[in-house]
């Protein structure tokens, strides 16, 4: 995990620090300086930021952002080793942490490794394939055009309130109050085709994981484990 953050912490600060990351870089590292058996450890690697083609008066600015901007830690790694990790008090690394929609980029991760493992044929691949066994309320010409990828770039055109933008998060609390959340997600009606809107929404890695758990014949969190 890259990064633990309070749960206000808004996204203009999430996009100002993917901003500064930008500008971190000096460049790749040198090849004959990588390791390539990094994994598996059973520890993290550790490095000095140059050592992985970083600069380290870039990542103090880093940590001085993060200090101003109430982050609860930081961590980035590079090349599969640490090269700045800062917590901010009263936080240390040792106290667990809700890291909220962090795991929207773990489940899309492993959709990736699905993918590079062959188990996904395409990522084009038509989302209602993967419940043909389950009744799908809604279904249109729109919702059958709906594909993995748009489930992994918010733009499925599902109809959503996530209460991102100063809505009432009214899907959000209708989900809470559903027995099946995939279900749930699966039986809403469309707002817009899919491809066109970019809709910030819970219910889309929802559906990433449970077409990880059809491919894989295991639950998200187990595969993730293995």
């Amino acid at each position: 995990m890259l990064m633990r953050v309070k749960k206000r912490f808004v996204l203009s600060a999430v996009l100002s620090l993917f901003a500064l990351l930008n500008f971190v870089c000096l460049g790749p590292a040198r090849a004959q300086d990588l390791d390539k058996s990094v994994w598996p450890t059973k520890e993290w690697l550790t490095s000095t930021p140059e050592e992985q083609g970083m600069d380290s008066l870039a990542l103090a600015k880093l940590v001085a952002y993060g200090a101003s901007n109430s982050f609860d830690s930081l961590l980035v790694v590079r090349h599969g080793r640490i090269v700045t990790e800062a917590y901010y008090a009263p936080y240390t690394a040792d106290i667990p942490h809700q890291i909220f929609s962090s795991t929207k980029a773990v489940t899309g991760t492993l959709l990736g490794m699905v993918y590079n493992d062959g188990l996904l044929d395409r990522l084009d691949h038509p989302m209602l394939d993967f419940f043909a066994d389950r009744q799908v309320a809604n279904v249109d010409d729109r919702k059958k055009a709906i594909t993995v990828q748009n489930l992994l770039d918010m733009t499925s055109g599902l109809d959503w309130d996530q209460g991102f933008e100063g809505g009432k998060q009214q899907s959000m609390n209708d989900l809470y109050r559903s027995s099946n959340w995939t279900q749930f997600v699966l039986d809403r009606p469309m707002a817009h085709p899919p491809g066109e809107v970019y809709n910030y929404s819970n219910g889309n890695p929802d559906l990433v994981s449970a077409i990880i758990t059809k491919l894989t014949g295991r639950l998200a969190e187990d595969y993730a484990r293995e």
